[in-house]
Order: C-alpha cells, then sequence, then structure tokens
C-alpha cells in the first residue's frame, strides 16, 4: 500500500490558539482514507472523476492508495477541520467540484469553493510550485511526468492533479462516515470593526482573534465567554 499525507496549511495552528483561548479543547486527529475501499461504493462517482481528470481509474487502483489527513477535532461540538492551503485551489480541484458527489455535500459552500479555485489559482503559485507538491513522486506514475513549475500546457501538474483527488476523497469519506467537518479556507471573509476581513490574511497577522473566533462560532457552535472578557485585537 502506498501512502500520501496531505497537509492543511499552516495557518491551522494560530487558529487552534484562538479556539483554545476560549476554552474549546482541541486535538489533531488522524484519518486515513483507502481509495480503493471508497472505490468499492462509488464506482460510478470515480468514473467521473477519471474521465474528467483524463487519467486511468486503473493506474489509481493498482498503487493500492490511502490519504492521510490530520483534522482538527473541537471538544465538546466533535467537529472537525481542515484549513486548505492556497495551492489547493486550482483548475484541478475546480474539476473534482463538479462531480456529482457534491449535489449533497453539506459542509462547504460549493459555489464559493468553485469561483475560488477560478479565480485564486494564481496565489497557489506561492506554495504549490515546490517539489514534492507540484511533482510528487506517486503522481507520476497515474498522470505522468509534470511540466516545468508553472505550466498548465501539455500533462501540467501531477502533483496537483493527485492532491486534487485526494481533497475529493475526504469529502466522499466524510459524507460517507457522516463525519461532522467543515472546510475553511484562507478566503473566508467576515466582518472586523466595519470591515471585511480574510481568514488568511487575518491569521498571519494574527489580528481580528475575536471576530474569528465568532464566525466560528456561528459555522460550529461553540460557547464564547463574555463579551467584555476579551478586548478585541487590533
Amino acid at each position: 500500500m502506498n501512502q500520501m499525507n496531505i497537509e492543511q496549511s499552516s495557518l491551522i495552528s494560530q487558529l487552534q490558539q484562538y479556539l483554545e483561548n476560549v476554552e474549546v479543547r482541541t486535538d489533531f486527529e488522524l484519518q486515513e482514507i483507502s481509495v480503493n475501499k471508497l472505490y468499492e461504493h462509488h464506482g460510478e462517482e470515480f468514473e467521473e472523476l477519471a474521465d474528467d481528470l483524463d487519467f486511468s481509474l486503473k493506474d489509481l487502483l493498482n498503487k493500492d492508495l490511502k490519504f492521510k489527513f490530520e483534522l482538527l477535532n473541537l471538544q465538546p461540538s466533535n467537529m472537525n477541520l481542515f484549513l486548505d492551503p492556497e495551492y489547493h485551489f486550482n483548475r484541478y480541484r475546480l474539476k473534482t467540484l463538479r462531480n456529482i458527489i457534491y449535489d449533497k455535500i453539506p459542509f462547504m459552500d460549493i459555489q464559493k469553493w468553485r469561483s475560488y479555485c477560478r479565480s485564486k489559482e494564481k496565489e497557489a503559485y506561492k506554495g504549490g510550485l515546490v517539489k514534492g507538491i507540484w511533482d510528487h513522486k506517486l503522481a507520476k506514475d497515474i498522470f505522468g511526468n509534470s511540466e516545468e513549475p508553472g505550466y498548465f500546457g501539455d500533462n501540467g501538474s501531477s502533483g496537483w492533479k493527485l492532491i486534487a483527488i485526494a481533497n475529493y476523497c475526504l469529502d466522499l469519506y466524510s459524507k460517507d462516515q457522516n463525519l461532522q467537518f467543515i472546510r475553511l479556507c484562507p478566503y473566508d471573509s467576515f466582518m472586523s470593526n466595519g470591515q471585511i476581513e480574510l481568514l488568511g490574511n487575518s491569521l498571519k497577522l494574527r489580528k481580528n482573534e475575536k471576530a474569528i473566533q465568532k464566525m466560528l462560532s456561528r459555522k460550529i457552535g461553540f460557547p464564547l465567554p463574555n463579551e467584555n472578557d476579551k478586548k478585541e485585537d487590533e
């Protein structure tokens, strides 16, 4: 069996701190997802995926691949968070998001996710052109060699394609297992002091802590301390 770790954005650690500051217990929990086991129950969906991404389903299944995700688990809600890094938003992920499974996915705003994949691909260059992401060794056997970093002609990026499949598998697995799960992204927005702020930028600058806590409270449902107990960070 081959294994591939799919990393969250490094900003998840700052988000974790914001949650723990309002006494939400958190820990990272490993989810291991077998592609072949998912295929046993979702053959039609995987056939559609292979057509859209133009790869051989046989080559994928022959790898006997397992994707490993560490999700941030929150207690007592038992909610699991995954904060996507910028390089997850690209043309290949967009193709997976058109799959039939997303007609019934409750844990993400699918129209926003598709929009980000179309409009934010250049942001994906920041962390997504490095060796091991653009041209992952396992992806080569399924999609062939990647082109030069940043060039999408011909074969494009084999690594980005495999990461897109991994995220598709996490969504399908979460749906099948009824996992309490929410995807977050750097482009999620919220109001703070009368202005629209972005989650990723705020976490990088370590600001808007209280506003982020309120945003997550609405999404997940955890108690906040008294408004007067904590002063808004600037």
